[in-house]
């Protein structure tokens, strides 16, 4: 008989122990049109649509719902004044370790505005940092080193005024870097990672892009690219359908504040 070998990542059926690629796959095999009868039934009975457990008792399942749910985060908002109000992170001395409550994960980010003739090359104007405990750490509006050509105010809600006063690029890059390295060299993030800090997001290589910004792999985890998570196809999935279907909440606004999508983010 021919070994298998699965990875510890992916999920598996309660029922029949089958392993899928991604949890759409699981979701098709326990509740799609070419579902399994047995895991199909008892997955309909006592199986929660969102994390795709399966519990002993249905009533033991509605008391599981209460808790599998997570509450929705209370968007930050736009500030009226850009600079003098960000929440802007300034290193220790001496390269002392910041205390973040010992996060070890750090959610990004980042609003783009247009920029071009046309109004469609993305530019960095607003970056927010979220650590592991739902706090922020760092949110800032950015200023476009080229000329905005259209704000997309109905998604971003940033309007030139916000930008007025904004901080440079350089400067925003160079504050995110000191909370992610944590005091750690380069040189050793690359190698084993050390005490630096875990980044997690939803598309990041567009957004590391945009901050012209480097950061190493293994540090990087990206909902986008996260197996389990993306399509049968290995296609990725966007935010707004990752947010409904594994954390049961709908965007009711067409622009989620940064600090809420940070937040549902975190692994």
């Amino acid at each position: 008989m021919k070994a298998s070998y699965h990875s510890v990542h992916q999920p598996s059926c309660s029922v029949c122990r089958k392993h899928c690629k991604s949890f759409e796959s699981l979701r098709e095999h326990t509740n799609g049109p070419i579902a399994k009868g047995d895991c199909s039934r008892i997955f309909a009975e006592r199986g929660c649509g969102l994390c795709m457990r399966i519990f002993d008792s249905p009533a033991v399942l509605e008391e599981h719902r209460y808790t599998c749910c997570l509450p929705a985060p209370v968007p930050l908002g736009s500030m009226k004044k850009p600079y003098s109000e960000s929440l802007i992170y300034d290193p220790p001395p001496n390269n002392e370790n910041v205390d973040f409550g010992h996060s070890e994960a750090v959610a990004l980010e980042c609003e783009m505005v247009g920029c071009g003739s046309d109004g469609s090359l993305d530019v960095c104007a607003r970056v927010c940092l979220v650590d592991e405990h739902e706090k922020p750490i760092f949110h800032t509006y950015v200023l476009p080193q080229i000329p905005v050509t259209d704000y997309r105010y109905e998604i971003t809600g940033i309007t030139e005024d916000h930008l007025r006063e904004a901080m440079l690029l350089e400067e925003v890059r160079g504050k995110i870097l000191d909370i992610l390295y944590n005091g750690e060299s380069i040189g050793i993030l690359r190698l084993h990672g050390g005490k630096g800090r875990v980044l997690v997001g939803h598309g990041l290589d567009h957004d590391l892009d945009r901050l012209k910004m480097h950061y190493p792999d293994l540090l990087i985890r990206d909902t986008a690219k996260y197996p389990p998570l993306m399509k049968t196809n290995l296609v990725s999935h966007s935010l707004k359908y990752l947010v409904k279907t594994y954390l049961g909440q709908v965007f009711l606004i067409p622009r989620l504040s940064l600090v809420c999508r940070s937040i549902l983010q975190m692994p």
